[in-house]
């Protein structure tokens, strides 16, 4: 289950979900294991190359909307700005822009993958 960018959801949500997934497992006396993951920096982590690959594969993307999307996150200028000093501009090759509306959706997408290893209920939440 998603929580984070979903309207009405959010890490409480998320908690609630997983304390109610754990009990119900231990009142049917199954196993239980609980593993969390924390991707800090996840938003600048991500591969430009790996995501194209699997906006193209994973879920068809191609043409136009594949090439504007890689123009969108590919070669994209940074700079540092101290005390109005601007440094050289810096080119990023991974990582989508935070605060973009598309970071989020870009993420989710490419971290989507995750469900064809985990074969059991889990639940994402982005804060």
């Amino acid at each position: 289950m998603q929580s984070a960018y979903r309207f009405h959801h959010s890490t409480e949500t998320a908690l609630l979900g997983v304390v109610n997934d754990v009990m119900m497992g231990i009142d049917d006396q199954q196993e239980c294991v609980l593993v969390l993951l924390d991707l800090s920096s996840a938003f600048d982590t991500i591969d430009h190359d790996i995501l194209l690959d699997r906006l193209c594969n994973r879920y068809s993307l191609s043409g136009v909307v594949l090439d504007w999307l890689k123009s969108y996150l590919c070669d994209r200028p940074q700079r540092v700005v101290v005390d109005n000093v601007s440094s050289q501009p810096c080119f990023a090759s991974c990582g989508v822009p935070q605060g973009s509306v598309l970071g989020p959706l870009l993420f989710s997408l490419y971290i989507a993958s995750l469900e064809d290893v985990i074969h059991v209920p889990w639940n994402r939440c982005h804060d």
